[in-house]
């Protein structure tokens, strides 16, 4: 049962670290966060940008625009709608352009690039930002901290419960040698006290008393 319990804390103090560092490891891709209204660009930053073979903008894995060099162009009934165009130019870094943000253009932005060294990806999540965005954008943050707080919290509460559990085994270790060493000299003592008492009884004179005749 000893080792069970050993056991069984052990776990849960990797699993309370491993949900810490889930809390603070960085989400994937990158997010932009603007007020609605605002003029958003997002750009294919590719070091080897200047031998594209084909570059494509996807709005929730649906394609808004693929671009061909030098003037291959197909655009999605959506990016019309949504009035969102592309900069076809390498200076621009074939950069996704939104006029006016609304809040028909949250999601997530990829954008895939085909160039002679291989295949790169970019991601971004676009957030449009209101005033009732902000209130509950600072209700999330709240609940982050006291989430990340409780989990700090029982973190610490876990490591003090594993170190109760391993100190009283290390004393038992160490007291327990202690206590056979105290048990042998008892012995020892008692044996020395027996031999000398055996021997001054043997050691002891007779007094002979003479016989009547």
């Amino acid at each position: 049962m000893e080792y069970l319990s050993r056991y069984l804390s052990t776990n849960k103090a990797m699993s309370l670290i491993c949900c810490v560092f889930w809390i603070f490891s960085p989400a994937e891709g990158d997010i932009i966060s603007e007020v609605a209204g605002s003029r958003v660009s997002m750009h294919c930053n590719n070091n080897s940008i200047n031998t594209l073979q084909q570059l494509t903008w996807k709005l929730n894995e649906v394609t808004l625009i693929s671009f061909k060099p030098p003037n291959e162009t197909y655009v999605n009934e959506k990016a019309n709608s949504l009035n969102i165009n592309m900069f076809k130019s390498e200076s621009q870094l074939y950069a996704l352009i939104i006029e006016s943000l609304q809040k028909s253009h949250i999601g997530n932005y990829t954008c895939d690039t085909a160039t002679e060294t291989g295949t790169w990806k970019q991601t971004w999540e676009l957030i449009v930002i209101t005033e009732h965005k902000e209130a509950e954008n600072w209700n999330k943050l709240v609940i982050i901290v006291i989430i990340t707080c409780t989990c700090c919290l029982i973190f610490i509460f876990a490591l003090a419960i594993l170190r109760r559990v391993y100190n009283p085994c290390a004393r038992n270790s160490s007291q327990a040698p202690t206590a056979e060493m105290e048990e042998t000299e008892d012995i020892y003592e008692n044996c020395l006290e027996t031999n000398r008492s055996r021997q001054h009884r043997h050691c002891q004179p007779h007094h002979y008393k003479p016989r009547a005749y």
